[in-house]
């Protein structure tokens, strides 16, 4: 057995072994969702809660928010190496796919007042916990792809803060943490065991073929976000569009890749310094752009259908321009 195999399988036993031990701690309770085991946790951090702490634990929760992976894939993808970067992106778009159906099976309260703590501003389910499973996920693979030391060491430590910091701040349950990691290994384990004959046979097969397969993964993703979804909670509807445009993105992002190749054939090997931060100057106009209409032109706006086309048509544009049209400019600028 190769030793890829091997660190494969050990993660899968491994994130088997963690789901299964938070199910039976939450579901031999249930439907009293304060077990023992969470409460007595979730009591020992709160009863340590400070206002210094509680700062250092934000800024290591915040770590695992979406806009940290966005900024370092595309910076991995200008000026890294493109083909491992979409492999990155392809797993944690999966992974978010994973923690959002998840999130709605269980339909898990987080810890709140009701328990005795802080009202939580976060108005989704509890498990899993999405911040440590995506922080898990992402960090993970960078690691197998870069197996170096440096890399292996926050693929490991990164995820482990971040899922110990939503403990402290009790805005989750010792188990939805537990069971973060538990899918986010399981990911891991199966991208490790399948990565290689998958890349061989897509890299195979025609541009049409191509297509056909990412349309079809929009479907198998978009399915279940929007058919588990019954508003059963505040905001709900708002956080299945905001799935849904990053799904969006993520489908013309991926046909765009597909043709780029023969369209524009970036290079993002980089052999100039200051060539690496010309790039990462010009790829944060789309960022700003998306940041710029997500939080200051449309925030206000009520969403109905207008507001809904326009994020998806927003979001769809972003995928041509991030995928072919700076790289194009890059490789004419010769940056």
């Amino acid at each position: 057995m190769k030793k890829r195999d091997i660190v494969a399988a050990i993660f899968l036993l491994l994130g088997t072994a963690l789901i299964t031990t938070a199910l039976v701690i939450v579901f031999l309770h249930y439907p009293n969702r304060a077990n023992p085991i969470d409460k007595a946790i979730a009591d020992f951090f709160f009863s340590y809660n400070n206002e210094t702490l509680t700062k250092i634990m934000r800024i290591i929760t915040f770590l695992g928010e979406s806009i940290i992976y966005v900024a370092v894939l595309v910076i991995l993808y200008y000026i890294w190496d493109k083909s491992k970067a979409y492999k990155t992106i392809l797993i944690l778009i999966s992974s978010v796919f994973v923690v959002a159906t998840a999130k709605v099976s269980f339909h898990l309260d987080r810890p709140d007042e009701f328990w005795g703590y802080k009202q939580t501003s976060e108005t989704s389910y509890g498990l899993p916990s999405g911040h440590t499973q995506l922080s898990t996920t992402f960090w993970g693979a960078l690691a197998t792809i870069i197996p170096k030391w440096g890399m292996l060491s926050v693929g490991v430590v990164l995820p482990i803060l971040i899922g110990f910091s939503r403990i402290f701040l009790v805005v989750h349950w010792f188990t939805d943490v537990l069971m973060g990691f538990g899918i986010g290994l399981i990911i891991i384990g199966l991208f490790i065991f399948l990565e290689e004959s998958i890349s061989n046979y897509i890299e195979k097969q025609s541009i049409k073929i191509k297509f056909l397969f990412v349309l079809l993964l929009f479907v198998v993703f978009a399915i279940p976000i929007i058919f588990l979804h019954k508003n059963n909670i505040p905001n709900e509807f708002e956080q299945e569009i905001n799935i849904l445009k990053v799904l969006v993105l993520f489908t013309t992002g991926s046909l765009s890749y597909a043709i780029e190749g023969k369209i524009v054939d970036y290079d993002s090997k980089v052999d100039r310094w200051w060539k690496i931060i010309l790039r990462i100057l010009i790829v944060t106009i789309p960022i700003a752009i998306m940041y710029v209409y997500d939080q200051i032109i449309t925030k206000d706006m009520p969403l109905d259908a207008l507001k809904i086309s326009l994020d998806m048509v927003v979001y769809a544009i972003m995928g041509p321009i991030l995928f072919l049209l700076f790289p194009w400019i890059i490789k004419k600028l010769n940056w």
